[in-house]
Order: C-alpha cells, then sequence, then structure tokens
C-alpha cells in the first residue's frame, strides 16, 4: 500500500486539509483496507474501481461503483474490499469546511458513505472532472483537477464561520484534554446553543470532538514515545486514571489499548502522518 499526500491550493487551504491519495496493489479481500480514524474532519473520495465499505460499527458491506463519494464524520474506522487493485484519490475537509455550505444538520451524515450527488448539486463541469479524477488517477494526486473540482464545491461561498473555527481550534489546541464548560465561559455562550451548533455545523457535540481529538493525542504520544507504558501515555494525555483512558478509548477503536498497538495496522501508519501535521499547525491555511 501505497500513501501519498499535499497541501491543497491557497484559494482553498481554509477549508481543506490536504489532497491524499492511496494505491493498493493487491486483493483487499481477506484483509481489508482500514481508513478513516476518527479525526473530525470530512472526505470526498474518488475511487477507480467497485469495491466495497463498511464502518467498523457495522456488519454489512455496501457496494460502491468508480465515481465520487462524501464521507460524514466517522466515530470509528471505515473498510475497504476490494477483488483487484484500487486507486482512492481523497480530499479531506476540515471539521468547520460544510458549516456554510450543507444547510441539513451534519449529524446526519455521520458514519455514512454517500454519492456526493446526494450531498452537492453538481453540473455537467463537475461530472466530467468526477470522471476525469476516477479513472484517470493512478497512483498519483491529480492537484489541478482536484482543485478545479474544489472550487466547484466551494465557490459558492468561500466564507468560514469564524466563531465554529476558534471553537474548534480552542479544543485542538489542548489536545482533547479540556471540560466542555471551559468553551461556555471562553465563548460566553451557552450549553444548549454550543451543542446544538456542533451537531448542526460539525456533526459532533464538543464533547465527542475532545475525546476524538485527545485519542489522536494518545496515537501521537505512541508514536513519539513508543517506550512509554500505555498507562503513562494516558496520564500525559489528560486521563485521570486507566479505567476512564481505556473506556474511552475502546468507545472509539472498539478495542482494547494493548490489542490495538498489538496490531500492524495501515490504519495507525496513516492517521499518525495526519495527527502530527494537524497538532502541529502544517495544515494551516496557505498565505501566499
Amino acid at each position: 500500500m501505497e500513501y501519498k499526500e499535499t497541501l491543497p491550493d491557497h484559494l482553498f487551504s481554509h477549508h481543506v486539509e490536504s489532497y491524499w491519495h492511496i494505491f493498493s496493489d493487491e486483493q483487499l479481500t481477506e484483509n481489508p483496507l482500514e481508513m478513516f480514524l476518527p479525526t473530525c474532519t470530512f472526505n470526498i473520495i474518488f475511487i477507480d474501481s467497485p469495491c466495497m465499505v463498511r464502518s467498523n460499527s457495522q456488519t454489512k458491506w455496501i457496494h460502491l461503483y468508480p465515481g465520487a463519494y462524501f464521507i460524514g464524520q466517522t466515530n470509528t474506522s471505515l473498510s475497504f474490499k476490494s477483488k483487484k487493485a484500487i486507486n482512492i484519490t481523497g480530499v479531506r475537509f476540515k471539521p468547520f469546511a460544510f458549516a456554510n455550505l450543507i444547510k441539513n444538520p451534519l449529524i446526519n451524515f455521520n458514519d455514512s458513505i454517500i454519492d456526493i450527488e446526494k450531498v452537492f448539486p453538481l453540473d455537467k463541469t463537475s461530472h466530467l472532472l468526477i470522471k476525469q479524477i476516477s479513472l484517470k488517477s493512478k497512483a498519483i494526486i491529480q492537484e489541478q483537477l482536484i482543485n478545479e473540482f474544489t472550487n466547484s464545491l466551494l465557490s459558492k461561498t468561500m466564507s468560514v464561520d469564524e466563531s465554529l473555527r476558534a471553537q474548534l481550534n480552542f479544543i485542538m489546541y489542548r489536545h482533547g484534554s479540556i471540560k466542555v464548560s471551559e468553551l461556555f465561559e471562553e465563548f460566553n455562550v451557552s450549553k444548549v446553543t454550543l451543542h446544538k451548533h456542533f451537531i448542526n455545523k460539525v456533526g459532533l457535540s464538543p464533547k465527542k470532538v475532545s475525546q476524538i481529538w485527545r485519542m489522536n493525542r494518545i496515537l501521537q504520544l505512541r508514536e513519539e514515545f513508543p517506550d512509554m507504558s500505555l498507562t503513562s501515555i494516558g496520564l500525559e494525555a489528560g486521563f485521570y486514571d486507566q479505567a476512564h483512558f481505556i473506556k474511552d478509548f475502546n468507545t472509539i477503536f472498539k478495542i482494547t489499548p494493548f490489542k490495538f498497538f498489538s496490531q500492524k495496522s495501515n490504519l495507525i501508519e496513516i492517521a499518525n502522518r495526519n495527527i502530527l501535521k494537524r497538532f502541529t499547525n502544517q495544515y494551516d491555511p496557505i498565505t501566499s
């Protein structure tokens, strides 16, 4: 499996973290490709071959055909199966990217992979770009084509919900180790208003966002300090005891920390690259 990513055009860097590409040159039947660790981000993917996908919280596999799909917030990982080599090209969007673009509450798309036409109105040019990206991306990132497609989505409004962005960054900069009440005080907003705004515009509650980013911090610490005990990593990430750490970890990954880190998973490899960049501000808006 090969994974590559590149930063978006500066025009879209307020909304987009990166363009990425995964190529698997083997059948994904016995060992499905596990992807999309919960990171509070959205993805639009372009696939070039028929495959099947399943949320790891579900048992049913869904058939996908070449084309473009919208992936909402994930509370667990997604697995892909394919009978032949598969290319997946994607655009990973920041958690506030669609606050002003999608009118439906974003929680409705959680743990779902949906034909993009059911989420965004597409014109003939967009359909042509989808076809070109899906069928022509062979182990490379079609940057120019993806820039054109991203522009077609964002051109209606390039504005960002700045209050939502600030609230999300407040949580992220603290790696999720906060009390939700701190948000009420910092931004002078009520619990009900904040919760409703996050559910509608992000798809996750403030508490869930904090939980996910704290789990991301666990993965980062494990990568940076492989000899540190899991108990120490949990304490460093802000958990007050081991039981709390294990409970939250199992909620996200459906497995204990020990079992998770004992397995060899491409999910961990890919996630660690993204987490490091996110927490060190490498996905910040490009100013030039």
